[in-house]
């Protein structure tokens, strides 16, 4: 069932259309092996993602997931295809794009508001206007009152908290996260979902977020798009009907385990939660 797009469990029906923003067009990559030979991680991958839609990518280990992400932050170019953003090519990395890691990667020595600011000085943003969007986001996700603090003075959750607020200072039109909240303990991973979720609805980005859970890709996403095994492809794309906004009140629907349960089947029943 490749590039077909699931409408028949409960929690699949048509979401309404988003103008496109996001074109993928047959990308496909190819790395060289030190002993010569090949390996293909991406192969004739077609997607096309709305603007202010939130996307969830779900697959196996080795699917390609992680592979994706550079090249539509234009960190990394395909072997074949192109990727497109308002129906310009990806060329290089660009101020549309923030990108949020599974480790927020903060610098110990720089407080909370400094490390926020980083892009905009990468940039060259002007400074003052920088320190006042950035005071606005961590107002937005919760640490207003930890500006002077230093990274190692905050959780885990907190610190990932930062790494979105830095993602977002230079207003992206899109947001790529990589997996952001796998090295968090399961009960501050709800919670950093229920956290995302909210920041979404205030600011509409697009949002490509990769992870290994079924149920948080279903719990996060307009649409799940589901990778094959390698060569990584799209296998599927799940259209979810859960109603916004979300609580975790959702994840214990009969209609919500159905559709968690297909796409486990999709996958093999090896993704884990």
């Amino acid at each position: 069932m490749e590039n077909q797009q699931h409408t028949g469990s409960p929690v699949a029906t048509a979401a309404k259309a988003k103008p496109a923003f996001i074109d993928v067009r047959n990308v496909g990559q190819v790395f060289r092996t030190q002993s010569g030979g090949e390996v293909v991680a991406l192969q004739d991958v077609n997607l096309t993602i709305g603007d202010g839609e939130f996307i969830s990518v779900l697959g196996p280990s080795g699917c390609g997931k992680s592979t994706l992400m550079p090249i539509l932050a234009g960190l990394a170019s395909p072997t074949s295809g192109d990727v497109l953003m308002g129906g310009e090519p990806i060329t290089g990395p660009g101020k549309d794009v923030g990108v949020v890691f599974q480790q927020p990667a903060l610098f110990p020595w720089r407080t909370v508001l400094r490390n926020v600011t980083l892009s905009a000085e990468v940039l060259g943003l002007p400074k003052a206007a920088a320190r006042q969007r950035a005071q606005e986001l961590l107002d937005v996700v919760g640490l207003g009152h930890a500006g002077g603090m230093y990274p190692y003075e905050l959780s885990g959750g907190m610190q990932q908290r930062v790494g979105i607020a830095r993602a977002l200072l230079h207003d992206p039109k899109l947001l790529l996260m990589d997996e952001p909240f796998g090295a968090l303990d399961a009960l501050t991973r709800e919670n950093m979902g229920l956290e995302l979720l909210r920041i979404w609805e205030l600011s509409r980005k697009t949002v490509v977020f990769v992870t290994h859970s079924v149920s948080e890709a279903l719990f996060l996403a307009d649409r799940v798009v589901v990778m094959a095994a390698r060569p990584g492809r799209v296998a599927e794309i799940h259209e979810v009907q859960v109603p916004r906004p979300r609580t975790l009140d959702h994840m214990s629907t009969p209609e919500f385990g159905e559709a968690a349960a297909y796409l486990r089947h999709l996958l093999g029943a090896k993704t884990g939660d």
